[in-house]
Parts: C-alpha cells; sequence; structure tokens
C-alpha cells in the first residue's frame, strides 16, 4: 500500500488492491493485465475520480463481488473521502466490469496524509437468509410447475408432488402470492425467466425437465447474472449435478436406471438474479428427490437457519426402511449431505 498525501497541492494518490481467492483484477476486458495498485490522479479537495477495472470469477461457482475500501489510515476517515462501487454478480469463469468512485469531501482540507487499499471479495445469499428473504418477505411468487401444457422452454407436464413438497416452504412464509409457470404474470412465456421485481422472493419445486424456471437458471445461454449456482445433467444414461460452468460436482452422480424409487439426489439452493429477485429452487432427479428437499427443508434446514452459511446443498436421500415411501431425516430414512457451497 503507498501513503496518500494531501497538500495544498494537487498530488498523486494511490490505493493498494487486495484480492480473495478465487478473484483476479485487471485492466482490460480480457483479463490480461493484472491490478496491482490504483492512481488516482490528481485529485483536489471536493473532487471525485471513477477508475474501471474487470473483475474475472476464477472459481468454480457464481459470486456476488463485494468492492470496499478498508485499512483507512487518517485522524478522522468520515471527514475525508467517500468510496462506492457497484457490486455485480459474476458467474464462474466470467468477468464483470466495475467502476470505483473516490469522492474527496470539501472539509478534507488540514488532513496532512491518509491511506487505504480497495479490497475484493465475495458475498453470497444464503440458506440461512430464507426469514429475511422470504418467510418475512412482503412480496413471495410461490411457482408451480403446471401438470400440463404446452409450457415455456418446452418442459413437460410436472407431477403433483412437486407442488406438495412445496408445502414444507410455503407454510413458513407469512406472505406470498401463487401462480403456475404457464401464467404470463409469473413467468415469460417465450424465455421461461421468472417476473417479477427487484426484492421479490421466488420459491419453485421440480426440476427443468418440468419446470421452465429451474430450466431457465440453468440454461448455459442464460446470461451470467441470472444463473443458478447449480445444475442438472443426463448424459450417457447418468444423471448428476453440475456447477453453473458445467464442472461435476464430485459424488453427485447416479446410473439413470438406479432411480428405483429407493434412492435419489436433491439440491436445495438460493441465489439472487440479475434483477435482485431471490430464488429458492428445489427439486431432485426423479419425483421421490423433490419430495424428500421438501421434507429435509423442514427438518434440518428450517429449524438451524443461523447455522446455514452455504447457498446450496446437495443431499443423497435412501428408503433405508425400505417401506417404499419417502421418510423425513428423523424417520428411518438416511440423507447424506453430498456437497455443499456458495
Amino acid at each position: 500500500m503507498i501513503r496518500v498525501l494531501f497538500d495544498s497541492g494537487s498530488p498523486v494518490r494511490v490505493s493498494g488492491v487486495i484480492t480473495s481467492v478465487p478473484l483476479g483484477v485487471y485492466w482490460d476486458a480480457a483479463c490480461t493485465s493484472p491490478v496491482s495498485s490504483i492512481n488516482w490522479g490528481n485529485l483536489t479537495v471536493g473532487g471525485t475520480k471513477t477508475v474501471t477495472m474487470y473483475v474475472r470469477n476464477l472459481g468454480n461457482e457464481s459470486c456476488y463481488l463485494s468492492v470496499a475500501a478498508v485499512n483507512w489510515q487518517a485522524s478522522n476517515t468520515s471527514n475525508v473521502a467517500g468510496f462506492s462501487s457497484e457490486n455485480p454478480k459474476i458467474g464462474a469463469g466470467q468477468a464483470a466490469k466495475v467502476d470505483p468512485t473516490l469522492t474527496i469531501f470539501p472539509n478534507a482540507s488540514g488532513v496532512e496524509s491518509f491511506s487505504f487499499d480497495v479490497a475484493f471479495g465475495e458475498t453470497f445469499v444464503r440458506l440461512g437468509d430464507f426469514g429475511s428473504l422470504f418467510s418475512n418477505n412482503t412480496i413471495v411468487n410461490i411457482v408451480y410447475p403446471s401438470t400440463s401444457g404446452p409450457k415455456p422452454l418446452g418442459c413437460i407436464a410436472a407431477m403433483v408432488s412437486d407442488w406438495t413438497a412445496s408445502a414444507f416452504v410455503s407454510t413458513k412464509i407469512l406472505n406470498y402470492t401463487e401462480g403456475l409457470d404457464t401464467n404470463a404474470t409469473f413467468v415469460d412465456q417465450t424465455s421461461g425467466r421468472p417476473v417479477g421485481v427487484s426484492g421479490l422472493g421466488i420459491v419453485s419445486f421440480g426440476g427443468p425437465v418440468v419446470n421452465p424456471v429451474v430450466k431457465y437458471a440453468e440454461s448455459s445461454g442464460t446470461t451470467s447474472a441470472d444463473r443458478a449456482p447449480i445444475r442438472f445433467n443426463s448424459q450417457s444414461g447418468v444423471v448428476s449435478f453440475q456447477y453453473a460452468n458445467g464442472t461435476s460436482v464430485p459424488g453427485a452422480s447416479m446410473p439413470a436406471s438406479a432411480l428405483n424409487g429407493a434412492q435419489d439426489f436433491f439440491v436445495i439452493e438460493t441465489f439472487m438474479d440479475g434483477s435482485g429477485r431471490y430464488q429458492l429452487l428445489c427439486y431432485g432427479f426423479s419425483w421421490e428427490g423433490t419430495y424428500a428437499a421438501g421434507k429435509y427443508f423442514n427438518a434440518v434446514i428450517y429449524p438451524n437457519l443461523a447455522s446455514q452459511s452455504e447457498s446450496w446443498i446437495i443431499v443423497k436421500w435412501n428408503d433405508t426402511n425400505g417401506n417404499g415411501f419417502v421418510d423425513g431425516p428423523y424417520d428411518g430414512d438416511t440423507y447424506t449431505i453430498i456437497a455443499q457451497g456458495n
């Protein structure tokens, strides 16, 4: 970090740059010229300066960028300068342009020197935020995959069990509106993208085969800002969960032929889309997995929200007691956490 000096003139002011893995900060859109420090130029008291940089997500999961000024060193920082920046969502392997701004306050005169670092980090929407984002949110849409078509994105008719599973979540939400994925008020009938204002909570059960909301969120053609952290994949007789960038989640796969009603995998995930809406998506490889997801949310996640720091969780369900029914985690069946993350 290089100290920034204030005097009667207009000296060059420079900030150090701190990044957390797995992020890279660059001067160019191609991400070939790394940023190690920021030269704010010759700022006068009362002046502002904006610089343009590009931040690449080097990890396997989408993240919400956090850009902040830290390590301020001044006699009274709050009366010296202000720092602001947008905080976009960045898909795995993708880059986003950011334009942080430094403002020198008019009353900064008399401060002999100060310095600061610009820290680039990650923030996430977590399952533990269910209370504020969904349960106590004044605007929530619960979108059910219709049991008949035609449906957006070529999705097929769902099973009523997807609706039943959603009850484990809807009963914990104070205010919500229900609707089908075939209703243009809830889902764009061309793109499959959910409809609604920023801050809206969206809850939907059922996988991408039957649910256009999920299919849109998992599509490789979807903008990275709208992409869910986990996606379903079926190839060569194997069904699996992958990260948004297509990398397989270790241990989260099985032969499609093994989906015999006695075992399944499911995912419960939450994220903020490009329009600032919060989505909670839950589904399994088959209907049993989706139903198991609802029971797991009810018995494990919801009672322990304070400790749920992950954005998504993948669980394997086994009909351990062999009764041919999806029992809860404490009612005879086995639920094994395969992977979780942000």
